[in-house]
C-alpha cells in the first residue's frame, strides 16, 4: 500500500520474530488490518459465547467464553478492534466491560496493561515489541510507533480521535456527497495509520454520528489523495 512508511518493512520482520508464538496474523496487521487476512465482523462473531459477560460486570463467565477469549488474547489488537466492531455493538457488548473477561477468566498470560480504545486490557510479547518499535521507528509519531502496546491509535483515544472527523460525517452517509476540503484535509492526516482510521470508523462515536464505514473509505479516493491505502482491509470493507 501506498501509506504503508519505509520503516514498516523492518517492522513486520521484527514482528515475526519476536511473535513467533502467536498467529500470522499480527505480523501482518497494518498491512491487512488488525486481525490480518481475517474480516473483524467474522472473528466478533466468534465471541458470541461472552455476548452476555460483555455485557455485565458480575456474570458468570462460561468455559466455553473463556476457551474463545484465551485465544483471541494472543491478538490484542485484533481483539481491541472486534470489542469496537458493529457486529459486538449490535450485540450490546460493552468494551469497557469485556476486557476485563481475561481476568474474570483468570487467563495467566493475559495483557495486562494494553490499552483498548480508552480501556485496558492484554500480551507479554507486547513489552518486547514495544522496545522493538521505539528503536525501529523513533522516526515517527508517538501513535504509529507504540500502536501495538496502546492498540490502534497509540496512546489516543479512539473515540476522541472520531471526533477529529467531524467534517467528514455528511459524506461518510452518503456515496455521492460533495467531500469538503477541510474533510479531505482531515483525511489526509488520518491515512497516515490506517489501521487506527479503521477503528475509529468503527467506533461508538462514529456510529452515533450515523457515519457508514463503506461509505467512509471512499472519502479517500473522492479527495483524490495520491497516498491512500488501496486494497486495506478494515473490517468488512476495504478502502478505494
Amino acid at each position: 500500500m501506498e501509506t504503508i512508511v519505509k520503516y514498516m518493512f523492518v517492522l513486520a520482520f521484527l514482528a515475526s520474530m519476536t511473535i513467533a508464538g502467536l498467529n500470522g496474523v499480527v505480523g501482518t496487521s497494518y498491512y491487512y488490518g488488525p486481525c490480518g487476512k481475517h474480516d473483524i465482523e467474522k472473528e466478533a462473531e466468534k465471541l458470541e459465547p461472552c455476548t452476555f459477560t460483555a455485557q455485565h460486570r458480575r456474570a458468570p463467565v462460561s468455559e466455553q467464553c473463556c476457551t474463545v477469549m484465551e485465544k483471541k488474547v494472543k491478538n490484542p489488537a485484533c481483539l481491541c478492534a472486534v470489542l469496537f466492531s458493529q457486529t459486538a455493538y449490535n450485540a450490546g457488548v460493552r468494551p469497557e466491560i469485556a476486557v476485563s473477561i481475561p481476568k474474570r477468566c483468570n487467563i495467566a498470560d493475559r495483557p495486562v496493561g494494553y490499552k483498548c480504545g480508552g480501556m485496558e486490557t492484554p500480551v507479554k510479547y507486547m513489552f518486547v515489541l514495544a522496545f522493538l518499535l521505539s528503536m525501529t521507528i523513533s522516526g515517527l509519531n508517538g501513535v504509529v510507533g507504540t500502536g501495538y502496546y496502546y492498540g490502534p491509535c497509540g496512546k489516543h483515544d479512539i473515540e476522541k480521535e472520531a471526533e477529529k472527523l467531524e467534517p467528514c460525517t455528511y459524506a461518510a452517509q452518503h456515496w455521492r456527497a460533495p467531500v469538503s476540503e477541510r474533510c479531505c484535509t482531515v483525511m489526509e492526516k488520518k491515512l497516515k495509520n490506517p489501521a487506527c482510521l479503521c477503528a475509529v470508523l468503527f467506533s461508538q462515536t462514529a456510529n452515533n454520528a450515523g457515519v457508514r464505514p463503506e461509505i467512509a473509505v471512499t472519502i479517500p479516493k473522492r479527495c483524490n489523495i495520491a497516498y491512500r491505502p488501496v486494497g486495506y482491509k478494515c473490517g468488512g470493507t476495504t478502502f478505494h
